[in-house]
């Protein structure tokens, strides 16, 4: 099994084109996706350490991930699973596309920004903001072109960054929402109803006693 997830690491970083094409991306994922079902099945299995941990109401999971231990590939799914979310979350660059097509009708008129800031919300705010923060806001040269970052290679010291263009109506819709939602407040109820959640849920600052 060790051998097979490093030939299919190998064959990736072959494919590379400095950034990946999304098209090689979706062919390797398809390629090894029974040695993705595999590996997973394999790490679902607890090892005879784990059985014991287990038995005697310890936790049991191998956070070391041994040699002897079932979950020492998980590293391999893990990063599978991150190149995945490249493929999946591009999927959503045709329903951008419209919903800026939508925008541009009604750029002039609040209400019906509104209006569209609630169609698109679950996009904005639910989904795309975790692909901003984790695979594109990242430091570079100002006159660096960023593309996504999808995960580093556990082996064969090799980055996945998938073509800009393949995201292009994705970022773009990402730019207008938050420039609505966060800058212009077009939706304010539902921003202040963020806002409140974000209070209720943080951690009170624990008093610094005064040192005389």
């Amino acid at each position: 099994m060790k051998l097979n997830i490093i030939n299919s690491l190998n064959n990736l970083k072959q494919l590379n084109d400095n950034p990946f094409t999304l098209q090689k991306i979706a062919y390797w994922l398809y390629e090894y996706n029974d040695l993705y079902k595999e590996v997973k099945n394999y790490s679902e299995i607890l090892c005879e350490q784990c059985q014991r941990w287990k038995a005697n109401g310890l936790p049991y999971d191998c956070l070391q991930e041994a040699e002897y231990c079932t979950k020492r590939y998980r590293y391999f799914t893990n990063f599978y699973e991150e190149v995945e979310y490249g493929i999946k979350i591009q999927e959503l660059d045709t329903v951008c596309k419209v919903a800026l097509e939508e925008y541009n009708t009604c750029s002039n008129n609040d209400a019906l920004l509104k209006d569209w800031l609630m169609k698109y919300f679950d996009i904005g705010y639910n989904k795309l903001t975790i692909f901003y923060y984790d695979h594109l806001d990242y430091s570079v040269n100002d006159d660096e072109v960023v593309h996504p970052h999808f995960g580093n290679s556990p082996i064969g010291e090799f980055g996945v960054c998938i073509d800009r263009r393949y995201y292009k109506n994705l970022i773009e819709f990402d730019d207008v929402f938050k420039m609505l939602f966060y800058e212009r407040k077009i939706y304010p109820e539902k921003l202040k109803e963020i806002e409140e959640e974000m209070q209720n849920i943080a951690i009170p600052m624990i008093p610094i006693p005064k040192i005389d």
